[in-house]
């Protein structure tokens, strides 16, 4: 019956990733079997065959198969009901203090995790370090989740400055100082992560003849440590990045300076390189394109292997700075290095657009697009190539495209509602334009286009609606103020009229026609003296226009002095 009870935990563990409900019922059935083993044991009066341990074991099978199965709720009566046996070992009471404290922390119960945690962590004596410097992590981590950043920092300090701390234990530890703003102990715990033992470590020949083994002999273990080795130099690098941006903005030059000899001189130089880099895109950010030229033509001496990049950067930068035949140039000095660089191709089809060879330019887009469809660069740019080619349905569909990747970017919803207008088809235009409303409420010019397609569409009071929206956000459109007062006259408001001309005339009062406009609203409300005083301001100030001189002012002066006399 023993035989039988360890033969359907081992199945059972055999079938967890493969079957996991196969192998609950399994992980039951053993704990069935053990008890009546025990039953058995007890009417025979045999002490020595039922190994109390088994029982234990199947308890704890069983709560692993249940967390395995989703069904934390039965896994932690599990656990509970195995911490109130009677004998049980001092490592089995950790152990399963451990598994409900991570059960506890995936249902965001984080007190009681804690508290199991704590629990388990007085079981364990100092010297296994390696059990308590996990428990105190796992502390760390729900401590930095919950925000309380200062106990966090405890928990991870216990652990980071031992001979076995682990590069994740560091990194947590950096993001809370660099939380707190604490730049003296974060430079201490990145120089910490930088002298821990990489993954794969190729510098002593012992070493590199361990891993030439087994990248040759056991290809998903190397598969492993190489994944490992990426994360760990990632984590080295964004902490790099971080701990730059610590640094105040006249200082900033110093600390990419101070990270840069750090890695130098701890056989990071290739991250070193990617810094300066970061330094380089700092630069242009600040549109210090000079010293982002500088940094950028010095890789083309120090690093063979990243000309390919440094050249799509040039590229860019001198095409942002207009100097398009140089960025030419280094796209075409890129695309010979690497052709399989989706930037380096919209590069190129850029220095294209610009010299209006719309059919090359879009070819590169759609090249880049086969690399990474959802570029966004080579999609925005495809569908702007596309309009200027009369291909609007395909402009449509790049545009929609990038939305449905990017949602309500304010640049892509003007296009795509753009485009429809173009298309004719002014009721999804306006949806779109309502859209874009929706993300940029105070933008003057979408309400002013979404006021103009009501007007199209005859709706009179939503027009005006949208028109004077968009003229109380911005009220010197003169486009805007124009249709207003057009709008007043129509309906034989000439006082609100007037207003809005005397406005028109202020902001362009070298514009004639607002000014007679004025002086016809006076005529048809019967004000013939102030028209009178508008026209004759109006000769004035333009004795030599000939249009007014000759067409609009005698009659209007010889209407006028008709009528008042």
């Amino acid at each position: 019956m023993e035989k039988e009870v360890h033969s359907l935990i081992e199945e059972s563990a055999t079938l967890l990733d493969m079957d996991p409900y196969l192998s609950l019922e399994k992980a039951k059935e053993a704990t069935k079997q053990e008890a009546a083993l025990e039953k058995y044991c007890e009417e025979h009066h045999i002490t020595t065959v039922h190994d109390s341990n088994l029982n234990l074991a199947t308890w704890f099978h069983l709560a692993s198969v249940y967390e395995k199965n989703g069904m934390f709720q039965e896994a932690i009566e599990t656990y509970n009901f195995l911490m109130k046996q009677q004998k049980r070992p001092k490592e089995f009471l950790v152990r399963t203090r451990i598994n409900l404290g991570n059960l506890y922390h995936s249902r965001n119960e984080y007190a009681e995790a804690i508290k199991n945690y704590r629990m388990a962590l007085d079981q364990t004596t100092r010297e296994e370090k390696l059990l308590r410097f996990q428990i105190h992590r796992a502390i760390g981590n729900i401590l930095m989740e919950k925000g309380k950043l200062h106990s966090a920092i405890l928990e991870y300090e216990a652990v980071s400055m031992n001979a076995d701390a682990d590069i994740d234990t560091c990194f947590n530890l950096f993001l809370c100082y660099a939380q707190v703003d604490d730049l003296k102990k974060s430079k201490n715990i990145f120089l910490r992560i930088l002298s821990l033992k990489p993954v794969l470590d190729a510098s002593s020949s012992i070493e590199k003849e361990l891993i030439d083994s087994i990248s040759s002999s056991d290809i998903d273990l190397y598969e492993d440590l190489t994944r490992l080795q990426k994360e760990s130099r990632n984590l080295v690098f964004s902490a790099a990045r971080i701990l730059i941006s610590m640094f105040n903005r006249n200082e900033r030059e110093s600390g990419f300076l101070w990270v840069q000899k750090q890695l130098d001189n701890r056989r990071y130089k290739d991250i070193a390189h990617q810094i300066e880099i970061e330094k380089a895109l700092y630069h242009m950010k600040n549109c210090e394109f000079d010293i982002a030229v500088k940094i950028f033509k010095s890789f083309e001496i120090k690093d063979v292997e990243m000309r390919a990049m440094i050249a799509t950067n040039l590229s860019f930068v001198y095409f942002v700075e207009g100097n398009f035949n140089v960025a030419d140039e280094y796209a075409d000095a890129a695309l010979s290095i690497n052709r399989f660089n989706p930037n380096t191709l919209v590069n190129k089809g850029n220095c294209f657009f610009v010299l209006d060879e719309l059919t090359s330019a879009k070819q590169l887009y759609l090249e880049a697009l086969s690399i990474n469809p959802t570029h966004f660069e080579a999609l925005y740019n495809l569908g702007l190539t596309n309009a200027r080619l009369g291909m609007i349905s395909d402009a449509k569909l790049a545009f929609e495209k990038l939305h449905s990747i990017i949602t309500n970017d304010p640049r892509v919803l003007y296009h795509v509602a753009n485009m429809y207008e173009q298309s004719d088809n002014n009721n999804a235009a306006m949806k779109w334009f309502n859209v874009l409303c929706a993300c940029l409420p105070t933008d003057p010019g979408v309400l002013h286009r979404i006021g103009t397609f009501y007007d199209v569409l005859k709706d009179d009071s939503q027009s005006l609606h949208y028109h004077l929206e968009s003229y109380r956000i911005y009220p010197t459109n003169l486009d805007v103020i124009g249709w207003l007062a057009i709008w007043f006259i129509k309906h034989e408001m000439y006082e609100k009229s007037i207003e809005f001309f005397k406005q028109a005339s202020d902001i362009d009062p070298n514009e004639v026609k607002w000014k007679l406009m004025i002086g016809s609203c006076y005529r048809k409300i019967g004000r013939l003296d102030d028209a009178l005083d508008v026209y004759e301001e109006v000769r004035n100030d333009h004795p030599r226009n000939v249009e007014c001189k000759f067409h609009f002012l005698p009659k209007s002066l010889l209407s006028l002095i008709e009528e008042h006399h």
